[in-house]
């Protein structure tokens, strides 16, 4: 069999593995009484000729959003990490859906120890004798795309060996081209689906899945946040040890250390859970504020508190990272919003995103003074600012204000890291503890460097656009002396106004065609001349000529009467 023969097998394979997942896809969803949205993502197709949803009775009685964790569980790895994504987008996703797929877990069973050291030797390229003195065959955890091990180097040091199980790279491959192309053809056919970019967002997911799935991309993340934190004595990142790390392998120093939940744990050893939530606030705003470049996923299961007195924080696989302007505008929204100023917050809302069409902005300053109002004065030590956020974001949601992919990691780590600080202090106010960070803030803000740094900033964009003009002015003139100018309006609206006028012609056209039909196969048919005249094939067909008429006409009343414009 020859190379090419062998990549035609191939590429038949991938296509038997994509129709069977699609066919999977779209029989679950089915199933979960989501048959209408397997028909708009155009997958009908992909249905059995005889599938069974779920019973009326059943999709009454079963929320929809329950539903749809139910779909996403059973659809496995890429779809419970697309519903954790979309868990922190209430600004694309109602908040009772978004809530209810923070509910998604991943209990996933781990894979054997033969697969999980071929996938270490393949990686690393040598025997795992030759790698480690000792290694783990008993995972100590497991989730979707990977699992750990514990493990000793050739040199002694302890460390934690992460995994990508076998396979669920092709698997995750294939259900993000499935999501792209849905995300592409609803968005071409439902309203809804343009306004909120659901095709942009979709690209977004692969895109940083496909960076979670490179463990590549997690050591450098984990060695930036080091880093950063290399003069804060309250906090340990995990090591990376490179000569033992690869695409789908990463080595790391392993940490010993107590969960930040374990009160009884914490309490004998001295640890004053209070002073520990302060200062847990503080180096993650320190992160948001000053690096943006934080963990954007610090729950306890993340986070130890170690022998020597540190904060240890695990899994950098989602690490947010944002610029200065953004940074800045978000801080400024978190303090209008922590000093009910609706203004303020509808003033940030409007820098951070991207206002549509169907925005309001008096409505979505009433929405914002009516959420402020209800959580009360004391909105920092209620506990309740991760719920605002969102309730925030739903608002953003109804008004079609589109924000960048880093607001709902932001919204996210800041409701994670409030929930932490609650279970180690129940009267933490978050309030109090932003006081000191957004001092150092203001007082950033206004020093003369950055001042300075602003300045030179605009005078550096001045200048790019100075040295820009003349020869854009001189191509726009150089255009229009040869004729080439085209001046392009797209009035807001028209082509709906134009493609309603092209189904009436359309349908008028059709209605001509069926009354000519209609009318000269009556004239035959009472004809008893011509019909007489004519041969049996002749008048078989005559007949059949009758009877397609009196189709086409039924068939035109039916599409007027189901489009509700008769």
């Amino acid at each position: 069999m020859s190379p090419s023969d062998f990549g035609i097998l191939s590429i038949h394979k991938r296509a038997g593995n994509w129709v069977r997942r699609v066919r999977q896809v779209s029989g679950v969803l089915a199933r979960f009484g989501f048959g209408s949205m397997v028909h708009l993502m155009g997958l009908g197709r992909f249905l059995p000729a005889r599938w069974r949803g779920m019973e009326e009775e059943d999709k009454a009685a079963i929320d929809p959003a329950v539903r749809v964790r139910l779909a996403f569980e059973e659809l496995g790895a890429t779809a419970i990490k697309l519903g954790q994504a979309l868990s922190a987008r209430p600004d694309i996703l109602p908040l009772e859906y978004a809530r209810e797929l923070r509910k998604l877990q991943e209990g996933v069973p781990p894979v054997s120890f033969d697969l999980a050291r071929d996938m270490v030797e393949r990686e690393l390229e040598a025997p795992l004798d030759e790698l480690f003195l000792e290694f783990d065959p008993e995972p100590t955890a497991s989730a979707s795309l990977s699992q750990v091990h514990r493990a000793i180097t050739r040199t002694g040091e302890l460390v934690a060996v992460k995994v990508q199980k076998p396979g669920i790279e092709t698997q995750v491959e294939t259900d993000l081209d499935i999501l792209v192309r849905g995300a592409r053809y609803v968005e071409g056919r439902a309203e809804w689906a343009r306004a909120h970019n659901v095709a942009d967002t979709a690209a977004d997911f692969a895109h940083s899945l496909r960076e979670e799935l490179n463990f590549l991309t997690e050591a450098r993340s984990l060695e930036q946040l080091r880093a950063n934190v290399s003069d804060d004595d309250r906090v340990h990142l995990p090591q990376v040890y490179w000569s033992l790390t690869r695409r789908r392998v990463l080595t790391m120093e392993w940490v010993e250390g107590i969960r930040l939940d374990d009160a009884d744990a914490l309490d004998e050893a001295g640890v004053d859970r209070r002073e520990l939530a302060d200062d847990f606030a503080e180096v993650m705003l320190n992160q948001i504020f000053y690096d943006g470049h934080f963990h954007a996923d610090p729950h306890l299961g993340n986070l130890r508190y170690t022998a020597d007195g540190k904060i240890a924080f695990l899994d950098c696989g989602n690490v947010g990272m944002m610029g200065r302007r953004v940074r800045d505008a978000f801080i400024r929204l978190l303090m209008a919003l922590l000093d009910r100023d609706a203004q303020g917050t509808l003033d940030q809302l409007v820098v951070i995103g991207t206002i549509s069409g169907d925005t309001n902005l008096q409505d979505l300053e009433a929405d914002l003074e009516k959420l402020i109002s209800r959580y009360g004065q004391r909105l920092g030590s209620s506990g309740r600012l991760g719920e605002m956020l969102e309730e925030t974001m739903g608002i953003v949601f109804e008004q079609r204000i589109r924000m960048p992919a880093i607001f709902p990691q932001l919204t996210r780590a800041l409701t994670v890291m409030e929930g932490v600080c609650l279970e180690l202090n129940p009267d933490f106010d978050f309030q109090v503890a932003t006081a000191a960070t957004t001092q150092t803030v203001y007082r950033d803000w206004f020093s003369s460097k950055h001042v300075l740094d602003e300045v030179v900033d605009a005078l550096r964009l001045m200048r790019r656009y100075s040295l820009r003009l003349p020869r854009q002015l001189s191509n726009v003139l150089a255009q229009g002396l040869a004729g080439g100018l085209v001046l392009k309006l797209k009035p807001y609206g028209v082509d709906k106004v134009l493609h309603r006028v092209d189904d009436m012609v359309n349908r008028l056209s059709f209605a001509v065609v069926v009354a000519a039909v209609i009318l000269s196969s009556a004239i035959i048919f009472t004809s008893e001349r011509v019909m007489l005249a004519q041969s049996a094939p002749a008048r078989f067909l005559s007949i059949a000529y009758v009877v397609a008429g009196v189709v086409m006409g039924a068939w035109l009343l039916y599409s007027v009467a189901r489009s509700g414009r008769l």
